[in-house]
C-alpha cells in the first residue's frame, strides 16, 4: 500500500487549510475531499468519501467503514451509542449495528440526536458550536440506555471535540454513573484530546480512520456569503415523524417496498436529512441484484457549488420547516431509478422529485414495531 505524506496544504477560495497527519496513512484523498461552506463561522468542509451524504457511494464502502470503526472500539460490556445528526445519523447507527454484529451476546442501544421537536420526553439539548444550526435534542431512550456505563459518541469528524464534549457532559450530569466514553468519528483532528479527558473526568477513547491536525488561514479577500435559513420553525413534527424511531432508542424494522428492479438498472438511494440508514440498508439490499447501486442524503447543510461539490440541487425541506435543504452531486442521468427514502409522513418537495426527473420515485419505508 502506498502510504501518502504526513502533511498537506489545500487552498480554497476562503483560505488555506495546512493538515498534518500524526502518522502516515493511505491516501487522503481515498476518504476526503474539500468544499467551502455557505457558513461565516467556518469557511471550509470536509467533505467525506465513504459516508454517503455529500458524495454518493456504494454501500459496501459504507459497510466497511462500519466494520472498520466497530473493530477499532475497546472492549465494551452494555454500551449506549449516539450518531449526531444529521450527517452521522447512519455512521452511528452503522457503527452501532456492526458491532452488535462482531457481539452478538452482549447487549447495547443506539439513538441518534435530532433537530426536531416532538412530543417524545426530553432528555437534555447541547450545542454544536461551529454549526451552521448548533442546537441539538436528545430525547429519553429509556432505562435500559440510561443504565449503560459507556456512551460511544459518534460524528463524521471530530475538529475541536467540543461537540461531543458538550453532548458527554450533558450526559454525565444526569447519569453520574457514566465510567467510560468513546469518540468515534471518520477523521480525527481534534488537539484537545488529554483536555477533554480531564474536563470531563472520565477515561476517554478516541477512535477513528485517520488522525492528525489542521490550521484553517481565512483569505483576506473573501467575503463570507450569506447563511440562508437553517434552524427550522420549531413547531412539534409529532404528526409528521414516525411515533417508533431511532431518535427514541428504538432499533425499529423497516418494511421493504416491491420495487420490480431490473438487473441492468442503475440505482441511487436518497435518504432525506436524518434520515439516512434506511437509504443504506435498502441500498444494501439491492445492490447484488443490479448493475450498480449507491446512495446519499438530502441535507440541510448549505455548501457553496464548487470543489468537491460539482452539482447542487436546492428545494425545500420535508418535515414542515420551510427552510432549503439541498443535495450535492448527483447527476439525474447517471440513474435508471432514483428511489429518494422519507419517514413518517415527510413526503419530498415536488421541487426536488422535478429536479430528479422522471426515474425518480418517493419510497416511504415504513417502521415496523420495535425489536
Amino acid at each position: 500500500m502506498t502510504l501518502a505524506p504526513t502533511a498537506q496544504t489545500v487552498h480554497l477560495p476562503s483560505g488555506t487549510l495546512e493538515l498534518w497527519l500524526e502518522a502516515p496513512h493511505p491516501p487522503l484523498k481515498t476518504l476526503l475531499d474539500y468544499a467551502v461552506r455557505q457558513n461565516p463561522r467556518r469557511g471550509f468542509l470536509f467533505v467525506s468519501r465513504v459516508l454517503g451524504k455529500h458524495i454518493p457511494v456504494a454501500p459496501a464502502v459504507a459497510a466497511r467503514t462500519y466494520t472498520e470503526l466497530a473493530a477499532a472500539l475497546p472492549p465494551l460490556t452494555a454500551p449506549h451509542f449516539i450518531g449526531l445528526a444529521e450527517t452521522a445519523t447512519a455512521l452511528g447507527e452503522g457503527v452501532y449495528h456492526a458491532w452488535r454484529g462482531r457481539h452478538p451476546e452482549q447487549t447495547a442501544t443506539f439513538q441518534h440526536t435530532t433537530r426536531y421537536q416532538t412530543q417524545h420526553p426530553l432528555l437534555l439539548r447541547f450545542d454544536e458550536p461551529h454549526s451552521h444550526a448548533p442546537a441539538h435534542l436528545l430525547y429519553d431512550p429509556g432505562p435500559a440506555a440510561r443504565a449503560a456505563t459507556e456512551l460511544v459518541l459518534v460524528d463524521d469528524e471530530l475538529s475541536t471535540g467540543t461537540t461531543l464534549e458538550n453532548l458527554a457532559r450533558e450526559w454525565r450530569a444526569l447519569h453520574p454513573h457514566l465510567a467510560r466514553v468513546v469518540m468515534v468519528s471518520l477523521t480525527d483532528w481534534c488537539s484537545r484530546r488529554a483536555e477533554i479527558e480531564a474536563r470531563l473526568g472520565l477515561p476517554v477513547t478516541f477512535v477513528s480512520l485517520t488522525r492528525g491536525g489542521y490550521e484553517f488561514t481565512p483569505a483576506a479577500d473573501w467575503q463570507p456569503p450569506a447563511l440562508p435559513a437553517v434552524t427550522g420553525n420549531g413547531a412539534d413534527k409529532s404528526a409528521l415523524l414516525p411515533a417508533a424511531s431511532p431518535r427514541y432508542g428504538q432499533d425499529v424494522g423497516l418494511a421493504w417496498p416491491e420495487l420490480n428492479l431490473l438487473p441492468t438498472d442503475r440505482v441511487l438511494v436518497l435518504g432525506t436529512g436524518e434520515y439516512q440508514y434506511p437509504a443504506f440498508a435498502l441500498a444494501r439490499r439491492i445492490e447484488p441484484g443490479v448493475a450498480s447501486c449507491v446512495f446519499s442524503a438530502t441535507t440541510r447543510s448549505p455548501v457553496l457549488e464548487g470543489l468537491a461539490m460539482a452539482r447542487k440541487f436546492s428545494f425545500g425541506d420535508n418535515v414542515g420547516d420551510g427552510i432549503p435543504n439541498y443535495l450535492y452531486n448527483v447527476d439525474p442521468d447517471c440513474h435508471t431509478r432514483i428511489l429518494v427514502t422519507y419517514e413518517g409522513g415527510c413526503l419530498p418537495d415536488p421541487a426536488l422529485m422535478t429536479l430528479l426527473g422522471e426515474n425518480a420515485e418517493a419510497v416511504c419505508l415504513s417502521p415496523v414495531e420495535p425489536r
